[in-house]
């Protein structure tokens, strides 16, 4: 009972002290990480696409914004896969697919905002250059 009784109360202090230091589950301090302490400007968007059914050219448009009141930024056919757009942080894009069957048109759409990501390395704020988005326009 004693026994039980002292690894709850260590247990409630060191809850205690790793919440009293202000630090997140994500921080870390490892001095020999690679730490890129400006923030990012821009980071890509990667648009993955299916092979259209009929093997011509999917056209795109790229929209800063939401489709409904966004602001058309690119529009072009492509028979790629995948994508890249380099684009600024902080707003949000909508891209569209329009995919040809037969006499029909398919209509894919994705939308995600933009954002860096941060992490404290030893009380320093670093920034994951390697982020993106994904844009999911596959055919399901």
């Amino acid at each position: 009972m004693k026994k039980q009784l002292k690894l709850s109360l260590m247990a409630l202090f060191l809850i205690t002290l790793s919440t009293s230091c202000g630090k997140s589950k994500n921080d870390i301090c490892d001095p020999d990480q690679i730490c890129y302490t400006q923030k990012p400007d821009e980071l890509y968007i990667k648009v993955e696409l299916s092979n259209n059914p009929n093997s011509e050219a999917i056209e795109l448009s790229l929209y800063k914004g939401y489709l409904d009141d966004g602001e058309l930024y690119d529009i072009f056919s492509t028979t790629e896969s995948t994508i890249y757009y380099l684009m600024p942080v902080g707003e949000r894009y909508t891209v569209t697919a329009k995919y040809k069957d037969g006499n029909n048109y398919i209509m894919v759409v994705d939308s995600e905002k933009l954002s860096s990501v941060s992490y404290e390395n030893c009380e320093e704020t670093c920034y994951d250059w390697d982020e993106e988005i994904v844009l999911d326009l596959k055919l399901k």
